[in-house]
C-alpha cells in the first residue's frame, strides 16, 4: 500500500513538472511571435512615414516626438502619418473620413488622433503656422551685364528721329547754338547749377548792432569796405568762381592769377546731406587741396558771342557716339581727348588734343588725362575739328551723355543730337540729371568710371550707345505687344447695333 502511494506521488510530481515545462515553452514561443509581429508593425509604420526601406529606417529613433531636456522645450518636427498598423488603431480608426497626421497615447492608456481634411497634404502644423512678415526690403540683386543687339545705321537712324532734341530743348540744356547763319560765332545759355545748402550757422545774440557807416564800414553795404577802383589794373582783371570750392578769385585777361591761393574742396558729390568723398556734412571743410582755383570757362546765364565754332556743311549720314575728356586751363575747361564710336561698336576715332592755353590741372581723377599724355599730344583743336567733320555731316546723329559739354569743348555746332540725359530723365525732373555711371549700373548692369585711372572716353561713349540701343529695343517690343494685343470687347448697345 505504501508503495502504491509513493508511486502515485511520483507520478503527480512528474506530471506537474511536465506541465510546467510545457507552460514555459509556450510562454517563450508566444513572446517571440508577438515581439516579431510588433517589430514588423513598427517597421511598416516607419516605411509609411519616410518612404524609405525598413532597413534604413530601423537605424533611426522610433519615436517622432521627444522632449528635449534642459531649458529648451522645442519639440522635433512632426512627420505626417497616413497609415497605422497597430491593431488597436486599425480597429478604432477604420472608416475615419480625415487623413490622420499624428496619433499618440495619453497617460491614461487611451489614444489621441490629430486629423486633417486637406486630402493628401501631409505637411505638419508647425510648417503651416503663419510666419511673421519681414517688412525689410530684400536686397536687390545686381543686374546681369547686358549688351544690346546692334542695329543697322538706317534702322537706328529712323528709330531715333523722335529722340532728336529740338532747338528749344538744346537751348535749355546748354548746347551751343549758331548766332548768325554761316558764321563761326555761337551763344550758350547756362542754367545756374543747384548748390548744396550749407549747415545753419549759429547766431550770436550778444553781437553789437550793425550801423551803416560805423565799424569801418564805408556806407556802401556789407559786400566790401572799399569801393571798386576804376584803375587800369583792376579793369584788366576778371573775377571767376571756382567750380570746386565756390570761392571767388581774380585773373588777368591774359590768364594770369593776381593772387596765388590754394583750393580746399570736396571732390565727391552730395548724397543725403553728405559728401561721398569723405562722408562729411555739407558745408564742412574740404578734404582735398589743389594749388590753384579753376573755372569752367562759362558763367550762369548768357555766354557769347563765342569764337572758333565750326559746323558741317554737307550730309554724310551715319550714327556715332561721342565722348570727350577735358582738363582745366587758364581759359577754363579745354579739350584733352576725344573718342568716337560707330553704331556697330567699332572705334572710329580717338586722339589726344593739345590745349591752346597753359594747363592748370589735368583733372586726372575724372578725366584720366596725365601730364605725359598732354606732352605727347600733337594735334590741336583745329586739327580734331577737321578730322571729325570728315565723317560727320549735317544729317549725322550724334549720341552722348550730357553731350552739350562735349560739343562746347569741340566747339562744334550740330543740330541732330540724342542725349541720354533727356532719354533717361531724373525722377525729380530738370535740372537734375542722372550720371552715366548710375544709368549704366542700373539699366545695363555694367560698371563704368570705377577705375582709379579715371574715365575712359571709349568706355563712356560705348555705354551711351548701348543705353540708346536698349531704349530702341524696348520701344520696338512695346509696339509689338500693342499690335498683338486683343481688342477690348465693348458691351452690346442696341442703338449702335441698329444703326
Amino acid at each position: 500500500m505504501g508503495d502504491n502511494l509513493a508511486g502515485q506521488n511520483v507520478n503527480v510530481f512528474l506530471l506537474g513538472g511536465i506541465t510546467l515545462f510545457f507552460c514555459v515553452i509556450l510562454h517563450f514561443v508566444y513572446k517571440i511571435v508577438f515581439k516579431s509581429k510588433k517589430k514588423e508593425a513598427l517597421q511598416d509604420e516607419n516605411e509609411s512615414n519616410s518612404g524609405a526601406p525598413a532597413e534604413e529606417v530601423s537605424s533611426e529613433p522610433a519615436t517622432t516626438e521627444t522632449r528635449v531636456s534642459g531649458k529648451s522645450k522645442k519639440r522635433a518636427t512632426w512627420k505626417g502619418k497616413t497609415e497605422f498598423s497597430h491593431p488597436w488603431l486599425l480597429k478604432n480608426l477604420k472608416g475615419h473620413p480625415g487623413t490622420v497626421l499624428l496619433v499618440d497615447f495619453s497617460a491614461n492608456g487611451k489614444f489621441m488622433a490629430a486629423t486633417c481634411d486637406v486630402g493628401t497634404d501631409t505637411t505638419s502644423a508647425a510648417s503651416r503656422r503663419r510666419k511673421p512678415r519681414d517688412r525689410r526690403r530684400p536686397p536687390s540683386a545686381p543686374p546681369t551685364p547686358s549688351t544690346p543687339t546692334r542695329i543697322a545705321n538706317e534702322e537706328l537712324k529712323e528709330a531715333l528721329q523722335h529722340h532728336i532734341l529740338s532747338p528749344k530743348r538744346m537751348w535749355t540744356l546748354g548746347y551751343p547754338l549758331e548766332l548768325e547763319p554761316n558764321s563761326s560765332k555761337a551763344v550758350v545759355y547756362i542754367n545756374p547749377p543747384p548748390r548744396p545748402r550749407p549747415l545753419p550757422t549759429s547766431w550770436d545774440v550778444n553781437a553789437p548792432e550793425f550801423v551803416p557807416g560805423s565799424q569801418g564800414d564805408s556806407g556802401r553795404g556789407s559786400w566790401g569796405s572799399t569801393p571798386r577802383s576804376d584803375s587800369d589794373e583792376e579793369a584788366d582783371t576778371v573775377e571767376h568762381t571756382c567750380v570746386r570750392c565756390d570761392r571767388q578769385f581774380r585773373m588777368t585777361r591774359d590768364g594770369e592769377y593776381t593772387k596765388f591761393e590754394t583750393c580746399i574742396y570736396h571732390w565727391g558729390r552730395v548724397c543725403d546731406g553728405r559728401y561721398l568723398c569723405c562722408k562729411s556734412l555739407v558745408g564742412s571743410k574740404g578734404c582735398s587741396v589743389a594749388r590753384f582755383h579753376v573755372w569752367s570757362g562759362t558763367r550762369p546765364g548768357m555766354n557769347g558771342p563765342l569764337e572758333g565754332y565750326v559746323r558741317a556743311r554737307s550730309p554724310r549720314g551715319g550714327v556715332y557716339a561721342l565722348d570727350t575728356e577735358m582738363c582745366y586751363t587758364t581759359a577754363g575747361l579745354e579739350l584733352a581727348c576725344v573718342a568716337v564710336i560707330a553704331a556697330d561698336g567699332r572705334l572710329v576715332y580717338k586722339s589726344f588734343v593739345k590745349p591752346s592755353s597753359p594747363v592748370v590741372d589735368p583733372n586726372t581723377r575724372f578725366s584720366g588725362i596725365r601730364p605725359r599724355d598732354l606732352a605727347r599730344a600733337t594735334k590741336t583743336l583745329r586739327d580734331v575739328q577737321n578730322d571729325i567733320l570728315g565723317f560727320v555731316g549735317t544729317d549725322t546723329i550724334l549720341i552722348g551723355h550730357a553731350l552739350e559739354n562735349d560739343l562746347r569743348a569741340l566747339k562744334l555746332l550740330h543740330s541732330a543730337v540724342v542725349d541720354t540725359c533727356a532719354m533717361y530723365p531724373h525722377p525729380r525732373g530738370f535740372p537734375m540729371r542722372r550720371s552715366l555711371r548710375a544709368l549704366s549700373e542700373e539699366v545695363l548692369g555694367r560698371m563704368v568710371q570705377c577705375g582709379s585711372a579715371g574715365h575712359s572716353p571709349v568706355e563712356d561713349a560705348r555705354a551711351a550707345l548701348d543705353l540708346v540701343l536698349l531704349k530702341v529695343h524696348e520701344e520696338r517690343a512695346s509696339r509689338s505687344r500693342a499690335l498683338h494685343q486683343h481688342p477690348i470687347l465693348q458691351p452690346y448697345d442696341p442703338l449702335i447695333s441698329g444703326a
